[in-house]
């Protein structure tokens, strides 16, 4: 089997999979348990729609241009797996910037009064594979 320029877009199918799936699963967990996926405020649009909208875009397109980009040149499908990476890496930014995650916590190893904020944590169902510190805080914070 010959490598095609086509086939880097699986890249972006694999990346995005594990998403989906999270998002399926807690989707149908929320949906038995609470006879809902989200509120439909601010709070549910920002927190679990748009995420789930990017987990989508991010595995349905992939799987479109591996369709439809089948004859494409190494240069055009360079030049648009960068523009969707370019897309998903800004989404991805500005998502955990303004910390739209799923669930969240904090572990207090010493107690709340000494640890105060430090030892919180995030999943984020479809940033998963990003590090989010870097981008919540800076590289530097």
């Amino acid at each position: 089997m010959r490598v095609r320029p086509v086939h880097i877009w699986w890249i972006g199918v694999l990346l995005f999979l594990p998403s989906c799936l999270l998002w399926g699963y807690f989707s149908v967990m929320c949906i038995w348990k609470f006879k809902q996926l989200g509120s439909l405020d601010w709070y549910g649009f920002t927190h679990v729609y748009l995420p789930l909208v990017a987990a989508l875009v991010g595995f349905i397109l992939p799987l479109l241009c591996l369709r439809l980009c089948r004859q494409s040149s190494w240069r055009v499908t360079g030049w648009a797996f960068a523009g969707y990476l370019a897309v998903v890496v800004a989404w991805a930014a500005a998502d955990i910037r303004h910390e739209h995650y799923q669930i969240g916590g904090h572990d207090y190893p010493n107690g709340p009064l000494v640890d105060g904020h430090r030892y919180y944590w995030h999943v984020y169902f479809t940033w998963y594979f990003i590090p989010y510190r870097w981008i919540e805080h800076g590289i530097h914070g």
